[in-house]
């Protein structure tokens, strides 16, 4: 009876893992399709590459970094509460250094000069410490008008727990059109 009762147990722990993996596939391909999501096959050219950036790894993105996305468009691009096309292109990177050195080189200055890139309206700095917000990183907001069309930059560095990999720094680029109410750029 031991016996049946124990892999009766390994069998609904392995339905259990096999369940969830399935649930958070479904749940980042049902958010990517909402979203037009791709990937992109390099950094932009309106968007500086930080030294370090290297081996843009091939997997899919993670379902708590397309979470954080769909959650920006709503806030930021879609703050008229409108819903509107919204299509999405990402890319990331693995980086050997700190999460917070997004912060040091992403500046307001630097993203103006290179991509005309601003501060989404009300915030006063591009870059926040994801601790604030609940994110274990840091993450830095850009908004851009451009050709008529609304666009939202993520730059997001998240630590790992791989030794050789301490940091995966995701580019995350929105565009919609934009909110009827007002056209501001945060300028």
């Amino acid at each position: 009876m031991k016996l049946v009762a124990k892999a009766a147990c390994f069998w609904i722990l392995i339905i259990s893992a096999l369940s969830c993996s399935l649930v958070g596939r479904f749940a980042g391909k049902r958010l990517e399709k909402s979203m037009n999501s791709k990937r992109a096959d390099s950094l932009w050219t309106d968007v500086p590459k930080m030294d370090g950036l290297n081996d843009s790894p091939t997997e899919d993105m993670p379902v708590s970094v397309n979470i954080i996305l769909h959650t920006f468009v709503n806030l930021i691009l879609n703050s008229d509460k409108t819903e509107k096309p919204v299509s999405t292109d990402w890319i990331f990177y693995k980086y050997n250094g700190k999460s917070s050195d997004i912060k040091d080189f992403y500046t307001t200055e630097k993203m103006k000069s290179v991509g005309n890139w601003s501060l989404p309206e009300g915030m006063t700095t591009p870059c926040i410490d994801g601790a604030e917000k609940g994110i274990y990183g840091d993450v830095c907001l850009y908004q851009k008008l451009e050709n008529g069309k609304q666009q939202g930059l993520i730059v997001l560095a998240l630590p790992t727990k791989e030794p050789d990999v301490p940091v995966f720094v995701y580019f995350l680029r929105v565009e919609t059109v934009p909110n009827d109410s007002k056209h501001s750029t945060g300028q």
